[in-house]
């Protein structure tokens, strides 16, 4: 008589138990100094804005011209550009949050706006050493940074009562990000693109800044083609979007070291107030 046996496939729980165990906490956190923190902390904001320009781009793209769908026909193109809208929110959303994050510990915003003088003295050694740049001018570029982390990382309470027009749409970011039914919910937020707009692009800059000390084997060009890239990818899917990129007509390279070699308060300015006419989105 034949028998007929089966086994079971279990490689995919052998998997998983193996991940499992491996990511298993061990020891306590390692734990970073002052000078790591700080230059870690940069690197994440830096990182944060590589995610935030194309998210930017299909929020507004799902966004606009809600009444008409995307290139995907039908019912399922009106799911895609639900969801589409709703996740691209939620990250520059997210993204602002984590940049702009006023905790008092760790890698945040209002840690890294404590850091006195002769910290940013050492990191901006360390940038020297990275990008074959005069340490006076990676000075410069990281004492305006510690100004706009200073005005920006706060509660969502105290920048809601900013007078900087950037504080108060990190602000309403924050309020979104932070608020439990944002994400159970597609209830509407009271921020709109234009709020968008100016954090995504000071994002930018600020990044930028960072890159170019901090990671100089990327091109000059990087924020400037991620730009454009993300604006080609976002009009694919959503034909509808205005035909207007965020630095159309402006090289983000020379305007971020046009803001820190004005001066800590002429640049600290420019993020804060002028940067939407600067661009042409106001």
């Amino acid at each position: 008589m034949a028998k007929i046996s089966f086994s079971v496939d279990k490689s995919a729980e052998r998997a998983l138990a193996e991940r499992t165990e491996r990511l298993k906490p061990r020891c306590a956190p390692m734990q970073l100094d002052p000078l790591g923190r700080a230059i870690h902390f940069l690197r994440g904001v830096k990182s944060r804005a590589t995610l935030a320009l194309p998210a930017f781009y299909l929020f507004h793209g799902a966004n606009a011209h809600r009444d008409q769908a995307c290139a995907v026909e039908g019912y399922p193109g009106v799911v895609l550009k639900h969801a589409i809208e709703f996740s691209a929110s939620s990250t520059v959303a997210l993204s602002c949050r984590k940049a702009f994050d006023h905790g008092a510990n760790g890698l945040t915003g209002a840690n890294f706006a404590k850091n006195s003088d002769e910290m940013l003295e050492r990191v901006a050694e360390y940038w020297s050493t990275r990008s074959s740049r005069r340490c006076e001018e990676a000075l410069a570029a990281l004492h305006l940074l510690r100004s706009i982390f200073r005005d920006c990382a706060k509660t969502d309470k105290a920048l809601l009562s900013a007078a900087a027009p950037l504080g108060r749409r990190i602000g309403l970011l924050k309020q979104y990000a932070d608020r439990s039914a944002a994400h159970l919910s597609m209830e509407s937020y009271e921020f709109s693109i234009m709020d968008c707009v100016h954090v995504v692009a000071a994002l930018t800059v600020i990044g930028e800044v960072i890159r170019s000390f901090d990671d100089p084997r990327e091109q000059p060009t990087y924020f400037d083609s991620l730009d454009e890239a993300s604006f080609i990818a976002a009009r694919h899917l959503f034909p509808a979007i205005p035909n207007h990129r965020l630095f159309e007509d402006m090289k983000i390279e020379m305007q971020s070291r046009l803001c820190w070699q004005w001066g800590t308060e002429p640049g600290r300015q420019m993020l804060l107030e002028q940067l939407p006419y600067a661009i042409g989105w106001f």
